[in-house]
C-alpha cells in the first residue's frame, strides 16, 4: 500500500512533502543529538552543529558535507611527497585534520611515466608515523569510492609517490573526507 503524507498540502507528490509559505518560519527542524544509534542507511541526525547521515556500509555517522584535498607534483618524479594545494608539503606535515574524519574516496591520475606507479596516503601525528595505505595506478589512473580510513583530529594527511618502479609524470591525487561521529 502506497502511503503519502502531506503537511500543509492535501496532494503530496512524494512520500513526505512539507508545503511551506514565505512566513520566515523554517519548514523542518531537527533537534541536535549527542549520540544517536544508527541502524539503517540514510538515517539523518544533527550532531552538534552538523547534519550527519548514517552509512551502514561503513557503520558510522558521516557528515552530509565532504571536504576535498588536492595533492600533486609536476614533472617526472619518484620517492617524493606530493604537494598539498599551494605547493605545501614535506614528510612532517600535510593537510591538518581539524575534526575526526573518514577518507571515503580517492582518485589519482598521471600524465605519463610508469602507468602502474605506487603511491601512498600517510597519516602522521606531527613528525610521528601513524599509518600508511599503499595504492597502485592502473593505466595511469586509480579510483576508489569505497574507502573507509579513519583519521583523527590533530593528525596530518600526507600523499607520497613510491620509490619502486621508475618515475611518474604529473601525478595529481584527490582525496574526499567526511567528518565522522
Amino acid at each position: 500500500m502506497l502511503c503519502q503524507v502531506g503537511v500543509g498540502t492535501t496532494n503530496p507528490t512524494s512520500e513526505l512533502e512539507i508545503e511551506t509559505s514565505n512566513t520566515g518560519i523554517p519548514a523542518l527542524e531537527i533537534n541536535p543529538q549527542t549520540a544517536p544509534v544508527g541502524t539503517a542507511d540514510g538515517q539523518l541526525s544533527v550532531i552538534g552543529d552538523k547534519l550527519y547521515m548514517y552509512d551502514l556500509t561503513r557503520a558510522k555517522w558521516l557528515s552530509i558535507e565532504s571536504t576535498t584535498l588536492l595533492y600533486g607534483r609536476t614533472g617526472s618524479r619518484t620517492n617524493e611527497v606530493l604537494r598539498l594545494m599551494g605547493n605545501f608539503g614535506n614528510q612532517n606535515s600535510g593537510a591538518f585534520i581539524p575534526m575526526d574524519a573518514t577518507i571515503v574516496h580517492i582518485s589519482a591520475r598521471a600524465r605519463g611515466g610508469n602507468s602502474t606507479k605506487q603511491f601512498s596516503l600517510e597519516i602522521r601525528n606531527g613528525a610521528g608515523f601513524v599509518s600508511s595505505t599503499i595504492y597502485n595506478l592502473a593505466a595511469s589512473e586509480y579510483i576508489n569510492t569505497a574507502l573507509n580510513i579513519d583519521i583523527n583530529a590533530g593528525e596530518y594527511l600526507i600523499a607520497r609517490i613510491g620509490s619502486a618502479g621508475g618515475n611518474v609524470t604529473d601525478l595529481i591525487l584527490t582525496v574526499w573526507l567526511k567528518w565522522r561521529q
